[in-house]
């Protein structure tokens, strides 16, 4: 939700926060817009011979220098996860991208089209084989205490996120744990590049730990040791990290407080065409977990954004506020549990492709919903805007004479197949 006021007067373009923050319970899965992609103007990914290079759009204009508005952005959220700012601490809790994305900056950045270009690193590749992925880290990229990040940096922290040992302690991110399991070696490999070597083809760990994952894997200065739990409390203290905002203070379970990071590597200054640093100055990032709270909050002024519910959105409405949903939030499906068992007629996959004709899709969302919040397309986690999708993966239409007549091909009883045996009853739990 955001409050109709503040958009008028703010310039608010941090595409990572709006994806992370502006959420809703019920966000859906809308179409991308279709926007002129921001690209980098960075030297593209170059890849040995065999290898797979990354593709990288054609650099844009430089554009002019946006205005700072020296101002506050106020956004209330309902979690904060740990409150922990190593990923390998906080684990899946989607409240750790409330502020993850906030303060940290990662390997491989996004465009307004959702693809991967460059960021921390310059140019990455895959070799043929599948199994070495080589990122080559860009020179004059900083943190937030004014240091530059080098290839020990992001030597330290990939070990510390995946390396083959980090799975065993660091158990909250099972993402990383499952790609610590199948790691080989992450070494230095070259003049500013950092290789990461799997034991089996991982063409998708690139995608991974790039801006447009589900996770938030930033770099961090490196330290001593591995795995060190005073070192990774002291961390959460004085999290000097590479995003686009730096933490100024933490009232844990209250606020944490963030600042304009002028450096963040994302700008002309780097040899990109597009600026990704926030125009405003400072961010509260409040913990307030009731709605009610959230929504009162905005109708008055105190919130700028807050996620709510589609129960709340009159009131937002009513106020002059208005509903944003994210791209592709969430996703709606049907388990059909103990398919596997022949004694239920779903064991028969007539009967499961039947059941899929036979269920008004749209209907259910729209009646429910509302027919802004998603498309009925992809399977599962596939959707329009991730990899691998395709409409051959949309479900079926509805089309209950389709659905009747592969009933009878299965051998029940229809009302055209008044002779076939009884399907019995159907239940299902929402």
């Amino acid at each position: 939700m955001v409050n109709k006021g503040f958009m008028k007067s703010w310039a608010f373009s941090f595409t990572a926060l709006l994806l992370t923050l502006l959420i809703t319970v019920a966000c859906g899965s809308a179409a991308a817009p279709e926007t002129t992609a921001p690209d980098t103007s960075a030297p593209g990914p170059t890849a040995a011979a065999g290898a797979q290079p990354t593709a990288v759009p054609e650099a844009k204009a430089e554009p002019a220098e946006a205005k700072v508005n020296p101002g506050k952005l106020t956004i209330m959220v309902g979690d904060l996860a740990t409150e922990r700012f190593d990923i390998g601490l906080v684990g899946g809790s989607p409240g750790g991208a409330n502020y993850g994305r906030v303060v940290h900056g990662m390997l491989i950045s996004m465009n307004a089209d959702t693809e991967m270009v460059p960021g921390i690193a310059e140019d990455w590749n895959l070799s043929a084989d599948g199994l070495t992925t080589t990122f080559t880290i860009r020179e004059g990229a900083k943190f937030h205490d004014g240091s530059e990040i080098t290839p020990e940096d992001v030597l330290w922290t990939l070990q510390n996120s995946f390396g083959p040992g980090a799975h065993e302690v660091r158990t909250a991110d099972s993402s990383a744990a499952a790609i610590s399991r199948l790691m080989d070696t992450i070494e230095l490999s070259g003049t500013n590049q950092v290789s990461v070597k799997t034991k089996k083809p991982l063409v998708s760990f690139s995608g991974n730990i790039s801006e447009i994952g589900d996770k938030w894997y930033g770099m961090m200065p490196a330290r001593d040791k591995l795995y060190d739990d005073e070192a990774a409390l002291a961390y959460d203290q004085n999290p000097i990290a590479a995003g686009p905002m730096s933490l100024t203070d933490h009232v844990r379970a209250t606020v944490m407080k963030f600042e304009r990071f002028d450096d963040f590597y994302y700008q002309p200054a780097n040899g990109f065409s597009e600026d990704k640093r926030v125009n405003f100055q400072s961010l509260d990032l409040f913990l307030v977990q009731e709605e009610s709270t959230r929504v009162a909050a905005l109708r008055t002024g105190e919130a700028d954004i807050v996620p709510a519910s589609l129960a709340v959105r009159e009131q937002i409405e009513g106020e002059g506020g208005r509903l944003v949903f994210g791209a592709e939030g969430t996703y709606v499906y049907a388990w059909m549990v103990g398919c596997y068992d022949p004694q239920y007629p779903c064991n028969d996959k007539r009967v499961r492709q039947a059941l899929d004709y036979a269920i008004d899709k749209e209907l259910l969302r729209d009646t429910l919903y509302g027919e802004e919040v998603f498309q009925v397309k992809g399977w599962s986690i596939v959707t329009p805007s991730t990899y691998g999708y395709t409409p051959a993966l949309d479900p079926r239409p509805y089309d209950p004479a389709k659905a009747r007549e592969l009933l009878a091909d299965a051998g029940y009883k229809t009302p055209d197949h008044p002779d076939g045996k009884d399907f019995g009853p159907l239940i299902v739990t929402t």
